[in-house]
């Protein structure tokens, strides 16, 4: 979607994307990204992560976390919403909000996501896409994708979870993505597995108010090739 959209979308409070808990899929399937010991050398990049929660349960996993995301609002909050100490720097188009004492180690980068350059996340090891991919409608998916190999080193591991839906019910965003469709837009720099499908309506959540019935949810774990 247009970067105006979003921006609106946090400046009138209508962030009904945004998830009150951390995602359970997360917590489920976050040891095939990172092995069974967790080590404080990852660092996680979360594309578009506005003020997610998941963020803070991977830091207290030992992780560093390197968040990217339009809204300033939405950095702003999810410091200030979570108590967590943080500065703000000025790094050329962006500003980095950096977690400072107990907070050290969360980072979100505002600015265009399109903007990035692998300088910006070379630390980074693994990534978490919950609801990036899903909210580029299909005329931007593609560039969505190509960006994302750009800037995840080679090596990287990642975990990204996905949607489909009948469309004639719903518009999105979040936007509907099969199988299929991920597979072409990723195989080309990404290794794709699938470990997890669910389906049936107890998927739908707020949605069941737009007009589905029923929901397939997809989790995927990802390898960036050399």
């Amino acid at each position: 979607m247009e970067a105006q959209y979003w921006q609106e979308k946090w400046n009138e409070d209508q962030i009904g994307f945004h998830q009150s808990d951390v995602n359970k899929r997360l917590v489920k399937y976050w040891s095939k990204v990172a092995g069974p010991t967790e080590s404080s050398t990852h660092c996680i990049f979360v594309p578009l992560c506005g003020k997610s929660l998941d963020m803070l349960w991977l830091h207290s996993q030992g992780h560093r976390v390197l968040g990217i995301e339009l809204s300033r609002k939405a950095a702003k909050a999810f410091f200030e919403e979570n108590q967590l100490p943080y500065e703000v720097i000025a790094e050329g188009e962006f500003q980095r909000f950096s977690g400072i004492d107990s907070a050290s180690g969360l980072a979100i980068l505002v600015g265009d996501f399109f903007a990035l350059t692998l300088e910006h996340t070379a630390q980074c090891t693994a990534v978490y896409d919950r609801a990036s991919m899903i909210a580029m409608n299909p005329d931007m998916r593609a560039d969505y994708a190509r960006q994302l190999a750009k800037v995840i080193p080679a090596g990287s591991t990642g975990l990204l979870l996905l949607i489909e839906y009948d469309q004639t019910r719903m518009q999105g965003p979040p936007f509907s993505v099969s199988d299929a469709n991920a597979r072409e837009l990723l195989l080309t720099n990404f290794d794709i597995s699938e470990l997890a499908h669910y389906h049936g309506p107890e998927r739908l959540g707020n949605l069941a108010k737009r007009g589905l019935e029923t929901l397939h949810e997809r989790v995927y774990l990802l390898s960036r090739k050399s």
